[in-house]
C-alpha cells in the first residue's frame, strides 16, 4: 500500500525537467543527425531532383528519429530503474520526479509520434520504424541483460540513422528496395557501429558495480576488466580502419583531411586509455569520453562530406 500512495502522490506533481531529460535530448538530437547525413549522401550519389524538392524528407527523417531514439530512452530507464539507482540515482525515475505509469505514457506518445512521422515518409520506411521500437522495446526488456548482446542493440540504433535515411531516400525516389543503401553508407554505419559498441563495452566496465543488481553480464563482469579493455580496444582500431577505408576509396575528399586525421586521433586514444588501466576509473572514464568525442567528429564528417559533394 505505501507503494500505491508514494506513486499517487508523486504523480500529481510535474517535474518539466525530469519530462526532458529522461529523453536524453542531446543524444536524439545528434543522433537524429545521422538520418540526415544518410539523406544528404543518397542525394549526392543519385543527384535526383534538387536539395529542396527533398526538404520533408529531411524533416521527417530527422523527427522520425529524434520521438523513437526518445521513447527507447524512456523505456530503457524503466526497466534499468533498479540499476540506476546506484549508478545514476538522480535520473527521473529513480529519484520519484516522473513515475513508472506517467513514464510508460510518455513512450507511447513518443512512440506514435515517430510512427506517424514515418508514415508520412513511406509504408516501408514505416515498417521499417515499427519493427526497430519492437526490437528496442524487446532490447530493454530482455537482451540487455545479456551484456554483448545489449551492447549491440544500443551501438546499431544510433548508426542504423544512416542505413535509414539512404533506405528512406530510395523509397521516395522510386529505387527498388534492395539497391537502396550504397557501400559509403555502409562504411559509415560499421565506423559509428564499432566506435560506439565499444564505448558500451568501457561504460560495462565503469557500471561493474550497478549492473550487478540486474544481473547485467557485460564483458566486464563476465571476463573481467582486461578482456574488456583490449575487446574495447579491437572495436574501436577496426572502426577507425573502417573511416580511413572513407577517404582511401574515394568516397570523401582529401580536401577533407583534417577530419580524417582528427577522428582518426581521437578514436585510436580512446582504444589506447582503458589498456594502460583496465580496471582504472580514471582511464576508463578517459576512453569512454574519447568514444564519445570521436563519434561526434564522425557524425560531423558523416555531414561535411556529403555537403562538400554537393556544393563543390
Amino acid at each position: 500500500m505505501a507503494d500505491v500512495s508514494s506513486e499517487t502522490t508523486s504523480s500529481k506533481r510535474f517535474y518539466p525537467m525530469a519530462w526532458l531529460s529522461i529523453i536524453r535530448p542531446q543524444n536524439c538530437f545528434i543522433g537524429g543527425l545521422t538520418v540526415i547525413a544518410g539523406v544528404a549522401m543518397a542525394y549526392n550519389l543519385a543527384r535526383i531532383g534538387t536539395l529542396s524538392t527533398h526538404l520533408l524528407l529531411f524533416i521527417y527523417g530527422y523527427v522520425t528519429y529524434f520521438f523513437v531514439a526518445a521513447g527507447g530512452n524512456v523505456v530503457n530507464d524503466i526497466f534499468d530503474i533498479e540499476v540506476d539507482k546506484i549508478n545514476r540515482p538522480h535520473r527521473a525515475l529513480p529519484s520519484g520526479r516522473m513515475t513508472i505509469r506517467q513514464a510508460w505514457a510518455f513512450v507511447a506518445f513518443l512512440s506514435i509520434v515517430g510512427l506517424l512521422f514515418a508514415i508520412l515518409t513511406g509504408p516501408y520506411s514505416a515498417l521499417i520504424v515499427l519493427c526497430f521500437q519492437i526490437i528496442g522495446y524487446v532490447y530493454a526488456a530482455k537482451v540487455k541483460t545479456l551484456g554483448l548482446a545489449g551492447n549491440f542493440m544500443v551501438a546499431f540504433s544510433f548508426a542504423f540513422g544512416v542505413l535509414y535515411g539512404a533506405f528512406a531516400f530510395g523509397e521516395t525516389v522510386g529505387f527498388p528496395l534492395i539497391n537502396t543503401i550504397p557501400i559509403p553508407h555502409w562504411l559509415f554505419f560499421f565506423t559509428a557501429f564499432l566506435i560506439l559498441q565499444a564505448r558500451e563495452t568501457i561504460k560495462g566496465a565503469e557500471d561493474v558495480e550497478g549492473d550487478k543488481a540486474r544481473d547485467v553480464r557485460t564483458i566486464a563482469r563476465i571476463y573481467g576488466y582486461n578482456v574488456a579493455a583490449a575487446v574495447a580496444a579491437g572495436l574501436n582500431f577496426i572502426g577507425v580502419l573502417s573511416y580511413v577505408l572513407i577517404w582511401i576509396w574515394g568516397f570523401a575528399s582529401w580536401d577533407l583531411w583534417p577530419l580524417l586525421v582528427l577522428g582518426t586521433g581521437i578514436v585510436l586514444g580512446a582504444g589506447i586509455a582503458p589498456l594502460t588501466g583496465p580496471d582504472n576509473k580514471r582511464a576508463l572514464m578517459i576512453g569512454s569520453t574519447l568514444d564519445k568525442v570521436g563519434a561526434l567528429v564522425g557524425l560531423i564528417a558523416f555531414v561535411v562530406i556529403p555537403l562538400y559533394g554537393i556544393l563543390f
